[in-house]
């Protein structure tokens, strides 16, 4: 099973706006920023975890889980 994470930015370009990220592994971040980031990292990190069984992990600041999103029952792309 896969873990997504969704955490504010610790990159002090995207700290200064606000920006969340979506942590899937190295190298695989996107950064959302503007009035609905975290809302908008949360459905990229819903997208995303359609593929494969994905639990999603909200960050808050100091780095704790405070929300986990479980694995979806998903249908394949036809």
């Amino acid at each position: 099973m896969r873990i997504i994470e969704v955490r504010l930015s610790r990159n002090p370009p995207w700290e200064k706006q606000g920006g969340w990220e979506v942590y899937e592994g190295e190298g695989v971040c996107p950064v959302h920023c503007g009035p609905n980031a975290r809302e908008d990292a949360l459905s990229y990190a819903r997208q995303r975890a359609g593929y494969a069984p994905t639990e999603i992990r909200v960050l808050d600041e100091a780095g704790k889980v405070v929300e986990t999103i479980p694995p979806q029952i998903t249908r394949g792309l036809v």
